[in-house]
C-alpha cells in the first residue's frame, strides 16, 4: 500500500522562512521517491471566510498543496479580543480545516512542521480519527515556547500525542525531553540535508565590496546574535579592510531599527550591505562573496540551511553552540566555534581566520568535505526510517 502522508505547516513558499523550506524540501523528497504527499499550509488572516472560502488546492509538482487562511485578527484591531480569545477561534479553525481534509482525503500520517500550531492541530485530529503523527521539531517551538506560558500547553499537547519527534538539533530534543515531557523513546534527530547538484553560483551580483567580505546569511533578528558580530568587527576595523554583507532581510519590519542602530553605535554603517531578500535559487550567488561567514545565534537554533550551503562553497564558517551548529562544526577542523553571546570569542575567530591563510584553507575544505555527505539520499534514508517504524503502527 502506498503511504499517504500530509505535512501540515505554517510556512510554505513562497512564503519565506527556514521552516517553509525545509518543508517544502522534505515534501518533495518523499514525493519523488515514492510517498503521496499533501501539504496543508495554515495562514494567518485578518478577516474571517467562509471555509469553502479559505483555501486553494493547487499540485505543484508531485505534491498537492492547500493553503489555507485562518481567521487570526491583527493584535490591535478593532477585530482583536483578549489573547486567549483569539487563540480559542484560531485553534478550533485550524482543527476544522484539517479536520476536513483527513476525512476528505484519509491521510495514514499527518506530519507537523513546527510544534505549534501545525504538531498542537495534528496531534488533535490524528487522535481524534486514529492516524499517526509525527511531529517536527524546528526551532523557536521548543527553544522559545518552553518559556511561554501560554503556548507552553499547547507544545506539550503535540509532543505528547505524537507518535513519533523528530528534531533538526539534538539540544532541542533534549531540552524538549527534559523540560516539557519525556520522549526520548520516540524521537530522532535529522539534520537538513544539501543539494549539491542545484547549488550553483549562476551570476556574480554587482555589489560595492572592498577587502574581506565578513557577515552572515537569512533572515535576521535578535537571537540571531548580529550584535555581538557586530561588536567584535567594531574591534577589528582599525586592523582589517573589510565589507560587512548580510545576505538576505530581516525577519520582520520591526528587527530593522535595532540592527541598523547598532550598525551605527559600532561605526559600521557605512562598511555594511543589506542585500534584501533573495530567492532560495539565487543564494549561491551571494555566499560565492563572502571570504568568512559567521552564525552567532544565541538560542532556539535550529539547523541553519545557509550554512550548509556555505561550507558547500569552501566559506570559512564560525558558528555558536547553539542548535545543530555544534554537530556540523568540529572546532578548528571544518569551522569555529564560539560561545553564544562572546563578542571577545567572535574576535578571537575572526583574527585567527583573517591572520592564518592556511588555517582559513583548511577550514573551508573541512567545511566542504563535510557537507559532501550531507546529501539528500541521505536525509530521505532517515526520513524513511521513521515513516517505516511509524507505517509498522498503522499497519499493526
Amino acid at each position: 500500500m502506498k503511504l499517504k502522508t500530509c505535512l501540515i505547516t505554517g510556512q510554505y513558499p513562497p512564503q519565506v522562512g527556514g521552516v517553509g523550506h525545509s518543508a517544502h524540501r522534505v515534501a518533495n523528497l518523499l514525493a519523488r521517491r515514492g510517498l503521496q504527499v499533501h501539504v496543508v499550509a495554515l495562514q494567518k488572516h485578518p478577516t474571517p471566510l467562509a471555509f469553502d472560502e479559505s483555501y486553494t488546492s493547487t499540485q505543484e509538482g508531485e505534491v498537492l498543496v492547500h493553503r489555507v487562511k485562518v481567521y487570526h485578527p491583527t493584535p490591535g484591531s478593532d477585530a482583536a479580543n483578549s489573547e486567549t480569545e483569539i487563540l480559542t477561534r484560531y485553534n478550533r479553525e485550524m482543527f476544522q480545516a484539517v479536520e476536513h481534509f483527513q476525512l476528505r482525503y484519509n491521510y495514514d500520517v499527518l506530519h507537523a512542521f513546527f510544534l505549534y500550531p501545525a504538531g498542537f492541530i495534528a496531534g488533535l485530529v490524528g487522535r481524534m480519527h486514529g492516524v499517526k503523527v509525527i511531529a517536527s521539531i524546528r526551532g523557536n517551538d521548543v527553544g522559545k515556547y518552553v518559556f511561554d506560558p501560554l503556548r507552553l500547553p499547547f507544545v506539550r499537547s503535540s509532543l505528547e500525542n505524537a507518535d513519533y519527534v523528530t528534531s533538526v538539533a539534538t539540544s532541542l530534543t533534549d531540552l524538549a525531553d527534559r523540560a516539557i515531557t519525556p520522549l526520548a523513546h520516540k524521537a530522532k534527530t535529522i539534520l537538513n540535508s544539501v543539494d549539491l547538484a542545484k547549488l550553483r553560483p549562476q551570476s556574480k551580483p554587482a555589489l560595492p565590496l572592498r577587502g574581506k567580505v565578513i557577515g552572515t546569511a537569512g533572515l535576521f533578528r535578535y537571537k540571531k546574535g548580529l550584535l555581538y558580530l557586530f561588536k567584535a568587527l567594531a574591534r577589528l576595523q582599525e586592523q582589517h579592510d573589510f565589507t560587512v554583507l548580510l545576505a538576505g532581510d530581516f525577519f520582520k519590519e520591526e528587527d530593522r531599527g535595532p540592527h541598523v542602530q547598532w550598525l551605527r553605535e559600532c561605526g559600521l554603517t557605512e562598511r555594511t550591505i543589506v542585500t534584501g531578500k533573495i530567492a532560495p535559487e539565487r543564494m549561491a550567488d551571494y555566499l560565492q562573496l563572502f571570504d568568512v561567514l559567521v552564525f552567532p545565534s544565541l538560542f532556539s537554533e535550529g539547523c541553519p540551511l545557509s550554512m550548509l550551503e556555505a561550507m558547500a562553497l569552501k566559506k570559512v564558517i564560525i558558528g555558536s553552540r547553539a542548535g545543530a551548529i555544534p554537530e556540523i562544526i568540529r572546532d578548528r577542523e571544518n569551522g569555529l566555534l564560539v560561545a553564544p553571546g562572546s563578542v571577545d570569542d567572535i574576535t578571537h575567530a575572526l583574527s585567527a581566520v583573517l591572520n592564518d591563510s592556511a588555517l582559513s584553507a583548511r577550514l573551508a575544505q573541512g567545511a566542504a568535505e563535510t557537507v559532501a555527505t550531507m546529501t539528500p539520499e541521505r536525509e530521505f534514508r532517515e526520513w524513511l526510517a521513521v515513516y517505516e517504524t511509524v507505517a509498522a503502527k498503522c499497519y499493526a
